[in-house]
C-alpha cells in the first residue's frame, strides 16, 4: 500500500499549481493559502469526529507543532500561490522537486540520519536533472529574488518534515495534519484580510477560483497532507519527500495544456527524475506502512 498511496499523493499535488493559478483570477495568495488550510481543516475535523479518535498532543509538543505549521503550511501556502501567478505552476512545481536532496541535507542535523549509498545516488541524479531545468529556466528571464522566495518552500518542507520525524512522531496523522491546518488557518485569514489582493479580480472567474480553492482545500491539503504526514512517520522524511520529485512531471503537463512553456530539455530532465524516483523507491518501503489499523477502518 505504500506505493499506491505514494502514486495517489503525486497526482494530487501535481494538479494543485493549476488549481492555485486558477484561484489567482480573484483571490489573494494568502487568501488561496488561507482558503486551503481552512477547507483542509473541516473535512478532516469530520473525519476525526466519525473516527471518535482521542486527541493525544502533548503540552511539549506545542514549539514543534508551531514550527511545523510556519515552515510546512503558512509559508509554503502564501508563497506558492504568488510565484504560480507571476510564473506558472510548471517554474513552481519544477522547484519543489529539490525536497528530496534537502532532505537528506536537513536529516544529517536534526534526525542524525545519513542517507544509504542508494538514496545519495538516487537523490544526486535526481538533482542533476533538476539542474538541467533550472538552466532552461534561466533562459526565461525569471527574477532571481522570486527564483531564491520559490526555492525557499522545499528548504521549509524538508525541516517541517525532520521536525515530524523527531518530535512528533507519537501523534497519529491525522491528529497532527488537523491542528496543523487548523492553526495555519487561524494565521493566513486574518492575514489576508490585512494584506487584500494587489490584482484586479476578474468577477466572471468568481466560481472557478472558488471552485479551485475548495478543491485544493478539501482534496489537496486536506487528505494529501494527511497520508502525506502519515508516509512521513512511518516510511521517514525521506521517502515521502520522494513524492516531491515526481510532481513536476504533474505540474508541466498541466502547465503545457494551460499554455506554458514546455522545452524538449524540461522533458528530458522529468524522465530522468522519474529514472531515479524509480530507482530510489523500488523496495524501499516498509511492509507495514500506510495499512489501516481495524480501528481506523
Amino acid at each position: 500500500m505504500p506505493y499506491f498511496w505514494f502514486v495517489v499523493i503525486c497526482l494530487i499535488w501535481g494538479s494543485s499549481f493549476v488549481l492555485m493559478k486558477r484561484a489567482t483570477l480573484c483571490l489573494s495568495p494568502i487568501g488561496v493559502g488561507a482558503g486551503r488550510a481552512i477547507g483542509g481543516t473541516l473535512v478532516l475535523a469530520l473525519i476525526f469526529l466519525f473516527m471518535k479518535q482521542k486527541r493525544t498532543i502533548r503540552r511539549e509538543d506545542f514549539l514543534p507543532l508551531v514550527a511545523v505549521v510556519i515552515l510546512g503550511f503558512v509559508w509554503p501556502h502564501s508563497l506558492q500561490p504568488e510565484m504560480v501567478a507571476r510564473h506558472g505552476g510548471a517554474f513552481v512545481g519544477m522547484t519543489v522537486g529539490f525536497t528530496p536532496l534537502l532532505t537528506i541535507l536537513v536529516s544529517i542535523p536534526i534526525l542524525g540520519l545519513w542517507p544509504t549509498k542508494r538514496q545519495t545516488i538516487g537523490v544526486i541524479g535526481a538533482l542533476a536533472c533538476m539542474l538541467l531545468l533550472l538552466m532552461d529556466l534561466g533562459k526565461q528571464s525569471i527574477p532571481l529574488t522570486d527564483i531564491l522566495l520559490t526555492f525557499s518552500v522545499p528548504l521549509t518542507y524538508s525541516v517541517a518534515n525532520g521536525i515530524i520525524r523527531r518530535s512528533l512522531k507519537h501523534l497519529p496523522p491525522l491528529e497532527l495534519t488537523l491542528l496543523c491546518l487548523a492553526s495555519a488557518g487561524a494565521v493566513m485569514l486574518p492575514l489576508s484580510l490585512v494584506v487584500g489582493n494587489h490584482r484586479e479580480a476578474d468577477p466572471n472567474q468568481f466560481a472557478l477560483a472558488l471552485a479551485s480553492v475548495a478543491i485544493l482545500g478539501v482534496v489537496g491539503t486536506g487528505i494529501a497532507t494527511f497520508l502525506f504526514n502519515r508516509m512521513v512517520q512511518q516510511q521517514g522524511p525521506l521517502f515521502a519527500a520522494m513524492t516531491t520529485n515526481l510532481v513536476p512531471v504533474g505540474a508541466f503537463m498541466w502547465g503545457h495544456s494551460d499554455g506554458e512553456r514546455i522545452s524538449t530539455m524540461q522533458v528530458a530532465a522529468l524522465v530522468g527524475i522519474l529514472a531515479m524516483v524509480t530507482f530510489v523507491q523500488v523496495g524501499a518501503a516498509r511492509p507495514a506502512a500506510l495499512e489501516l489499523s481495524s480501528a481506523e477502518q
